[in-house]
């Protein structure tokens, strides 16, 4: 496969599956909402039994860290979700779930937490969370490919399991195509999460007068 190959081949991916890739996003949205509306009330009696803070401290997690936390967990998550792609619908709910708790939490131990939490997510959020939600789309696609490989293997349309895997490859390589563009994000969202959100976040919130 040559580079104009591949190239059609990353677009086709993303277009393909724009639909299922919007739907994955619109999930992730709606439950980081929703986390954040109803953890409130318990983040805020949580917050009680926490000094206040000023600044979001930094954990000192460097960017390599980051990116093989990030990647690592995404390939797991992808090869688990041969198992009917419950693996790739938990994932997005999941990390949905965890990083919108983290907001009210801020809102409540430190003067406009919340609004920082937003602006600290976004620089490197943008990058990581649609990385998040290209390996849970190459997960289900993963498990379409072989359940319609299993199909077209046990039908009698196919001669045998290699002109059942040529009728169906173009699901398989899609899969991957995306599992490498989000891995290519996930390297750019590193470096950033790790020394670029946190004091862009933090000029913005001087900017606007919200320190």
């Amino acid at each position: 496969m040559n580079r104009m190959e591949l190239k059609d081949l990353f677009i086709e991916s993303i277009t393909d599956n724009m639909k299922l890739i919007i739907g994955l996003y619109v999930l992730f949205i709606a439950v980081f909402i929703a986390t954040w509306i109803f953890a409130s009330p318990q983040m805020q009696t949580f917050a009680g039994n926490i000094a206040p803070l000023n600044n979001p401290q930094d954990a000192g997690v460097g960017p390599l860290e980051l990116f093989i936390q990030n990647a690592g967990g995404g390939i797991m998550i992808y090869l688990a979700s041969v198992f009917f792609a419950i693996p790739a619908i938990v994932m997005v709910i999941y990390n949905a779930a965890n990083i919108s708790l983290i907001g009210p939490l801020f809102a409540n131990i430190m003067p406009n937490g919340g609004i920082m939490f937003i602006l600290y997510l976004i620089p490197h959020g943008i990058f990581e969370i649609t990385a998040t939600i290209l390996q849970s789309t190459a997960g289900i696609l993963l498990f379409k490919f072989i359940w319609n490989f299993i199909k077209a293997w046990r039908s009698g349309g196919t001669d045998g399991a290699g002109e059942a895997y040529e009728k169906t490859k173009k699901i398989l390589l899609q899969s991957l195509a995306l599992m490498v563009i989000a891995t290519v994000l996930l390297i750019i969202a590193a470096p950033i999460e790790a020394y670029v959100s946190i004091p862009v976040s933090e000029f913005l919130m001087g900017v606007f007068g919200l320190r």
